[in-house]
């Protein structure tokens, strides 16, 4: 199978065949010296808000591509919006969830700190990580042809989450107990959120708040797994049971 060429803009969703599309010089110099593309190739473009469109090269330099509309299609999102919840971890695991992350469709991404989160820091520090997570989703889109970017937002307290969360559509919290319930969200929700806490597992506080609230706690199995493994296998859980 030929791997597609894709490439990303913010164009209009109002956008038409004949209108054409100006790359930005990071797109432009990707392409270009990267995928190698020349005049007159199709490649398609996405907008992250569920449009994509196919065109056709009609100008190659290095750091400006233009490219003329051939095709528009637009998508509605996965449902349900499945919407996760997890605790803020150290290094480069939370970078690199997001690409898994974001293929698989999730529709939000919250930091938590909790209890037992180790690294912590002023929001400033976060804003610049924010703009890497983005970029981040973007390179997953262009990759999986996923046509939604994920909305990946600045790290949060549980409190607040839970508080935005529990009123629409179903929460669930992961739990290191291996007796709790299946992750079984109703075929019908048309949102879910997901809890997944640190590697050490919420505290008796946490998890009793959150459940006091209108969670359900959930298992994963009888292991403990780690942030990232949890959270892209509730993930994967909380989607393949809406799959028909």
């Amino acid at each position: 199978m030929v791997r597609k060429l894709r490439a990303f803009n913010e164009f209009e969703s109002l956008i038409q065949v004949g209108d054409f599309i100006e790359l930005c010089k990071e797109e432009s110099m990707h392409l270009a010296r990267v995928l190698r593309v020349k005049e007159q190739q199709f490649v398609e473009i996405l907008n992250g808000k569920g449009v994509l469109v196919e065109g056709k090269c009609v100008q190659v330099f290095y750091q400006q591509v233009k490219i003329e509309v051939t095709a528009v299609e637009s998508f509605s999102r996965v449902q349900p919006d499945i919407c996760l919840g997890v605790a803020w971890t150290k290094g480069r695991k939370w970078e690199e969830m997001i690409r898994p992350l974001t293929e698989l469709g999730v529709f939000r991404i919250t930091p938590l700190f909790t209890q037992r989160t180790e690294a912590r820091g002023p929001s400033e520090k976060f804003a610049g990580k924010r703009r890497k997570w983005c970029k981040l989703a973007i390179e997953a889109c262009k990759q999986s042809g996923n046509p939604w970017i994920p909305n990946i937002d600045l790290p949060s307290n549980l409190s607040d989450f839970v508080c935005d969360h529990s009123s629409s559509g179903e929460l669930w919290i992961g739990s290191l107990d291996a007796n709790k319930e299946k992750l079984q969200p109703s075929s019908s929700a048309s949102r879910v959120s997901l809890l997944i806490g640190p590697e050490g597992g919420w505290s008796i506080e946490e998890e009793k708040f959150v459940c006091e609230e209108g969670g359900k706690p959930f298992s994963l199995g009888p292991y403990a797994l780690r942030v990232e493994s949890a959270a892209l296998s509730a993930l994967a859980v909380a989607r393949s049971a809406h799959l028909v």
